[in-house]
């Protein structure tokens, strides 16, 4: 090996030192600056007026917003846009949960009545109420049964005093029987 092979040699070494040597700065440096990064400190509050949550292909799983503006509601929706739970408020300052089946009919409804007591009501496929528990006009608690016209077919709840009665109906609404203190 001459002396020109070495110095060809030597340079060649010299170089990969120097592209390794660069390397490595670069490298070190990136990782100093990436160390001093500071997290982002989460906001207390975030305010929008509507928010959604998505799936991977862009359909709406869950919306949060006002309706009309006014009132807040929660939507939960399936992948073919049938809201299958609804919250709200209402105009007179009450809550609302509402479930759906996948064809979008009601299905269950609790919220409040007018005078602010609770009510728990079951809805038919095509709709009418089935069954709701709530309250009776004196405040004791109440069961009513509906047939598929959405007449009353037995009431079940406390009367005055705390009695207990039952009150049945024919199709028509009219009273077919009555059991409890009280009742005529």
């Amino acid at each position: 090996m001459d002396i020109e092979q070495r110095l060809t040699q030597l340079e060649r070494t010299n170089r990969r030192l120097r592209t390794g040597l660069l390397s490595l700065t670069i490298a070190i440096t990136t990782v100093l600056i990436v160390g001093q990064a500071k997290p982002e400190k989460a906001p207390d509050v975030i305010q929008a007026k509507a928010f959604q949550v998505v799936n991977d292909k862009g359909q709406v799983l869950v919306r949060m917003g006002a309706s009309k503006g006014r009132l807040g509601r929660l939507g939960i929706f399936d992948v073919q846009g049938q809201m299958l739970v609804g919250l709200s408020a209402t105009d007179n300052g009450q809550g609302g949960v509402t479930t759906f089946n996948g064809k979008g009919q009601k299905l269950v409804g609790l919220g409040a009545s007018g005078d602010g007591k609770g009510i728990v009501t079951t809805f038919s496929d095509k709709e009418q109420k089935l069954v709701r528990l709530g309250s009776s006009p004196n405040g004791e608690g109440a069961v009513v049964t509906f047939n598929n016209k959405g007449k009353m077919l037995v009431v079940l709840g406390g009367l005055e005093d705390g009695v207990g009665g039952v009150v049945t109906f024919d199709g028509d609404g009219r009273i077919t029987g009555t059991l409890g203190a009280g009742l005529k």
